[in-house]
């Protein structure tokens, strides 16, 4: 696919050479972790309203479809070579862990990565594979098999649970499989848009409490907006006002934990590192392959985020920021989305390393 067509029709001129200054610009800012987003396919039984994704779509789903991506996996640990001795797969949908296509899918899903891990020992990486999953599904057993005979093969292999404080339930499947999987879970994920934030500020919601007590590692994910959905990307004035909820009450929820703890830390965003590859085996950095120029303030480079990083510094100053050192900065996507809300005067990091060295020093003096 070209990069016209990767641009729907719409090309726009990249500057490599500024894109390689602003690299070496954020060189000590880039995350220690290599990532690999592989989005198998987009068919799912739900319909999460902040997911965009066709869930009937049949794209991808097919062994030889899954294994066509060998190639573009290749690509990246290439390109990681002596940047990231980790590099992390993300193992997406739709949903993988669907109970109508296991009985195929799940010994593809295991052969494919005996086939990647033997590329990462070939470029001498280390392998760690996460499962995104929504948690409803039934069929249990296969699904620690799967996980059980990866880690088996020396492919550590772990859950991502995510968590929707406005629409899922969690009777059911999901209760149940966050006991039997436990100890397999490595993070449980939320993302903050506009309801999730409104009910998680109402600190009302009583799983989130017990799931909070009984797990160790917690994310907020950013909304990544899509055409139609603007009214569940977070005003910046809501942002901050959520970044404070955090701080003030769940301080060890990532990727905010770092932000208030250390002085010195990368940007979460891992754009430096990365590649999303999609069922279509289109690629880019972190942006879908449905988006167009239109919906961007900076010009849209789907392989490169570069631009869209530089104008984020030159927007807020980074460079001569004095949180430079302890800022991981935000979603470039949904900080570049032309139709977000900006309503504050100054950046919303800023703006809240501020607040918080303020109350760090009223702790001190009282």
């Amino acid at each position: 696919m070209t990069d016209r067509q990767q641009n729907n029709g719409l090309a726009v001129a990249a500057d490599p050479a500024a894109d390689e200054v602003t690299k070496i610009i954020l060189e000590d800012k880039r995350p220690d972790i290599g990532e690999i987003e592989l989005t198998l396919f987009e068919n799912c039984h739900l319909n999460c309203f902040f997911c965009h994704h066709d869930k009937q779509s049949t794209v991808g789903l097919s062994r030889e479809e899954i294994f066509s991506k060998l190639s573009l996996v290749e690509d990246h640990l290439i390109k990681m070579k002596g940047r990231a001795e980790v590099v992390q797969i993300n193992m997406v949908g739709g949903e993988l862990f669907q109970d109508r296509i296991s009985e195929w899918a799940y010994p593809v899903y295991y052969d494919f990565l005996i086939a990647i891990k033997e590329l990462y020992d070939k470029y001498e990486h280390n392998i760690k594979v996460v499962w995104v999953t929504s948690f409803q599904f039934i069929k249990r057993e296969a699904v620690q098999k799967l996980i059980d005979d990866l880690n088996a093969a020396d492919i550590p292999s772990y859950i991502i649970c995510s968590y929707d404080f406005d629409g899922r339930p969690v009777k059911g499947p999901y209760g149940k499989n966050i006991e039997y999987f436990a100890d397999y879970i490595t993070s449980i994920n939320m993302v903050a848009t506009v309801p999730s934030i409104e009910k998680f500020m109402e600190d009302k919601d009583e799983y989130f409490h017990y799931l909070y007590e009984k797990f160790d590692n917690f994310y907020f994910d950013d909304y990544i907006p899509d055409k139609g959905f603007d009214h569940l990307i977070p005003s910046d004035s809501l942002y901050l006002e959520f970044l404070k909820f955090v701080y003030h009450n769940y301080p060890d929820i990532n990727p905010m934990k770092d932000l208030i703890s250390k002085d010195k830390n990368h940007m979460h965003c891992l754009s430096l590192n990365k590649v999303t590859i999609f069922p279509d085996n289109s690629t880019s950095n972190c942006r879908w392959d449905r988006y167009t120029p239109e919906d961007f303030n900076t010009p849209l480079h789907r392989k490169d985020n570069a631009s869209m990083m530089q104008a984020y510094m030159n927007e807020h100053g980074c460079l001569s920021c004095r949180w430079w050192d302890k800022c991981g900065f935000r979603c470039y996507t949904q900080w570049d989305w032309k139709n977000r809300e900006r309503d504050l005067p100054d950046c919303i990091m800023r703006m809240w390393f501020n607040y918080m060295e303020k109350i760090e020093n009223e702790k001190s003096k009282a």
